[in-house]
């Protein structure tokens, strides 16, 4: 009998931030623990199953969506006298074992939500938190935030960070920059679900201020979920992308003039770094805590609420930014997720 079963419903999603987090944690701890320990179950419907050589997949029942992870994934579970893994966000009501809380935004900016999202979201958190084995999180800052929004201790709360290596398994996409008309160094360049909280209003303000640079937006929004859509009129020089693959991605991020990330509010940040490791000429991120816990003194900050900054002058300030990249890892990561893992069975958490 396995000790573990991962929520697998991740696998039939499209990878943004929390996916890519579950497959590469995942994908790494399929490197390091036995054969037996853990399984992932996934929905009768996935397809595209990584080839994990000592975590067993198990494709279960014929409900789909959240009836497949609030009632057949929790009742296999129990079945299985293990414990679940769930690595994004949600978790079963029933019984949410180990969650990996990402960021408590519904918390912090409930503003930017839709009611119906939000009284969902609002109910699985407080479940997760309150009821789990124990909390994840990302990084010390959400760790914080957690506590300091659900008044759970901090002994509750573990950080095991992203990372960035998966960026190198993708290929450049040469084709990139003609398919959207676009010229090397000449535009600055963000990615990122065009949620409120991303601020692409900052991108549009400078964009109005900077008429004659391209300003390439690549993400999608969903209506359903966020308030207001993006609340702004996109000035004439800003090209939305929409979803973009992840070798034009990083190839966008490679020849783009600076990569801009002016967030209000992340648990993380992944996209910088993905930047850094593709290797953009210039990094701007958000003058805020988290920005500065991730990335310390290697990127360029802006604040994220002034729309009269001379964007032309970050770029000519020279950061030597790689060498943040050597402060994370998906296999350090899978190795303290692990160590979490042990240490439950035995009493230790």
């Amino acid at each position: 009998m396995p000790k573990y079963v991962i929520n697998g419903k991740f696998l039939t999603q499209k990878v943004t931030g929390v996916q890519r987090y579950a497959r590469e944690i995942v994908n790494e701890l399929d490197k390091i623990v036995e054969y037996g320990y853990l399984e992932i179950a996934v929905p009768s419907e996935t397809n595209n199953i990584p080839d994990y050589k000592n975590i067993e997949v198990v494709k279960i029942g014929t409900l789909t969506n959240q009836a497949w992870e609030h009632i057949t994934f929790p009742i296999y579970v129990k079945k299985r006298k293990a414990t679940s893994i769930n690595l994004c966000n949600v978790a079963p009501l029933l019984s949410p074992g180990i969650v990996c809380i990402h960021d408590v935004k519904i918390k912090a900016r409930p503003h930017d939500f839709s009611k119906k999202f939000l009284f969902w979201y609002r109910l699985l958190f407080l479940n997760s938190i309150k009821r789990s084995k124990f909390i994840i999180t990302v990084s010390n800052f959400s760790r914080q935030e957690i506590c300091k929004y659900y008044h759970v201790p901090f002994k509750k709360v573990y950080v095991v960070p992203n990372s960035w290596q998966h960026y190198k398994k993708i290929e450049f996409d040469e084709n990139t920059l003609t398919k959207f008309g676009l010229e090397k160094r000449k535009y600055f360049f963000s990615l990122g679900s065009l949620e409120p909280n991303k601020n692409f209003k900052w991108i549009a303000e400078i964009a109005k201020k900077n008429s004659e640079t391209i300003f390439a937006v690549a993400g999608s929004i969903n209506k359903n979920v966020f308030a207001d859509g993006l609340g702004f009129e996109c000035p004439n020089n800003i090209k939305l992308l929409g979803y973009v693959s992840d070798g034009q991605a990083k190839t966008l991020m490679r020849d783009c003039k600076a990569f801009l990330f002016p967030t209000f509010y992340e648990g993380f940040g992944i996209p910088p770094l993905e930047a850094i490791s593709a290797g953009a000429n210039c990094v701007i991120v958000s003058d805020t805590s988290i920005m500065h816990e991730i990335f310390g003194g290697y990127v360029n900050y802006i604040d994220p609420t002034n729309y009269n900054i001379e964007i032309e002058k970050f770029v000519k300030i020279n950061v030597q930014n790689a060498k943040v990249l050597l402060k994370y890892s998906w296999n350090k990561s899978a190795k303290i997720m692990n160590a979490l893992l042990n240490n439950f069975l035995i009493g230790d958490i």
